[in-house]
């Protein structure tokens, strides 16, 4: 991995058949695209433990990275990134999912993921997620 290339680990948050999604803000890359929460990995970061802490940053949700969904490299405009995207569960066991997170980040039906549109290295994951859905119900 170059070291130019920044590190970015995503949570993939859920609970009861749903995903905690947020939508990228004004001033950031990519807005008003939808995200899952996340960001940079800091150095010698985990990208377990990044995808953990950026959830908790973001959102105020605590999780637990459970596996590691899918990796790839991405060429956006504003630069390459090595992503990182795990599969996470909320630490609380009862959450009142009919209610937004944190910061705007809402519960999504697995479902509705396909008429949200998020950035470009996301459609693989939304793709699994959906798929992971039709298996479980």
């Amino acid at each position: 991995m170059a070291d130019d290339v920044a590190r970015v680990a995503i949570a993939v948050v859920e609970t009861s058949g749903c995903y905690l999604v947020g939508m990228r803000k004004a001033d950031e890359e990519l807005p008003g695209l939808a995200e899952f929460p996340g960001g940079k990995c800091l150095s010698g970061e985990e990208a377990a433990a990044c995808a953990m802490r950026e959830c908790r940053e973001e959102t105020g949700l605590t999780v637990v990275a459970v596996r590691r969904l899918y990796a790839c490299r991405h060429i956006y405009v504003h630069g390459p990134l090595d992503l990182e995207f795990w599969l996470c569960l909320p630490e609380q066991m009862i959450l009142d999912i009919s209610k937004p997170a944190d910061n705007g980040f809402r519960w999504v039906p697995a479902q509705a993921l396909k008429s949200l549109h998020f950035p470009a290295a996301n459609e693989p994951v939304i793709r699994l997620l959906i798929a992971d859905s039709h298996s479980v119900g």
